[in-house]
């Protein structure tokens, strides 16, 4: 497997939860969009269904896209969870400070980051959370 690719990985380390208690599921209709943005919709969708980071579904909970331009003229493909962050508990995991983590780098002489391909695509989501 190539050290950098376009298609994203994924983890078996950990997996995301969405905790909505016992709210009723929610189904926001699909937004009005261009036959345009109809086409670009369809094309991300066979997309993610071919990278398999997305599947089939008959959920009663549904969110909205949303398609942003990106600075370099591309498109990204978003959801609308608003609705849905709105009943969600939130996972309160308390951020460490920044002062505190470059003080951990100590005398590094060299820092590097690494960028993830599509890094939200790559945590699974939790069997219960695959509805929502």
């Amino acid at each position: 497997m190539p050290t950098f690719s376009a298609t994203p990985g994924l983890t078996e380390q950990a997996y995301h939860c969405i905790d909505t208690g016992n709210a009723h599921p929610i189904r926001v209709q699909p937004y009005r969009v261009s036959p345009q943005a109809k086409t670009a919709i369809e094309r991300e969708i066979q997309d993610m269904l071919q990278m398999g980071v997305i599947r089939p579904s008959e959920s009663a909970w549904a969110s909205p896209v949303v398609l942003v331009p990106k600075p370099d003229g591309e498109i990204r493909f978003c959801v609308d969870y608003r609705k849905l962050n709105a009943v969600t508990r939130p996972d309160n995991y308390p951020m460490p400070h920044t002062d505190e983590l470059l003080e951990k780098l100590g005398r590094a002489q060299f820092i590097s980051t690494l960028d993830l391909t599509k890094g939200y695509w790559q945590v699974p989501l939790d069997e219960s959370a695959k509805e929502r």
